[in-house]
């Protein structure tokens, strides 16, 4: 299997966040849960796959994965969750296009997209896609201690440059914790 290396630039990177609520599942689960999140992630990455531009298949693209409170449609917060692509197809493609939006509305729940960093968001990630072909993360103990320390060390870089910024608790803590 092919190991895949994050770097600090990966892990700090700026991407899109495809939102969705999870409170219209008939059954809210957490089977029927990961199968919806599942679902919308490999139709994701079947989407990106199935583009024409070279640059856009040869990517790469990081997939990351959280579960969080979000801002549903009528403006009160739902139980929902955000896949991240990163970075931004832009930084990747040289101009503004989105492969997989149009696969994203298609699903049950999408709610919008905008800009996330995925650490900020408490997000993990599941793999990169690169060459066409999509390249499984392992979520290991030495990862998730990644995760938490780099969570600790952006949020205090970026409230270095923003003095009113409230600090949010570490959401990599109790995963760092169960994986020992």
């Amino acid at each position: 299997m092919q190991t895949v290396e994050l770097t600090e630039e990966i892990l700090k990177s700026t991407g899109w966040a495809y939102q969705f609520d999870l409170s219209v599942l008939a059954n809210s689960n957490e089977d029927t849960i990961n199968e919806h999140t599942t679902n919308v992630y490999l139709s994701a990455l079947q989407a990106l796959s199935k583009q024409k531009s070279k640059k856009l298949l040869i990517g790469p693209f990081y997939f990351w994965i959280c579960q969080k409170r979000i801002l549903g449609d009528n403006n009160r917060f739902v139980d929902g969750f955000a896949l991240i692509v990163t970075p931004f197809y832009q930084e990747v493609v040289g101009r503004d296009v989105d492969p997989i939006v149009e696969t994203m509305w298609k699903h049950k729940g999408y709610i919008r997209m905008e800009s996330a960093i995925p650490i900020l968001e408490g997000a993990v990630p599941l793999c990169v896609f690169e060459d066409g072909q999509a390249i499984p993360i392992e979520l290991d103990a030495a990862l998730l201690a990644r995760l938490n320390d780099t969570f600790e060390e952006h949020q205090y870089m970026l409230s270095l440059v923003n003095p009113g910024m409230t600090l949010r608790s570490n959401p990599y803590v109790e995963f760092y914790r169960r994986s020992r």
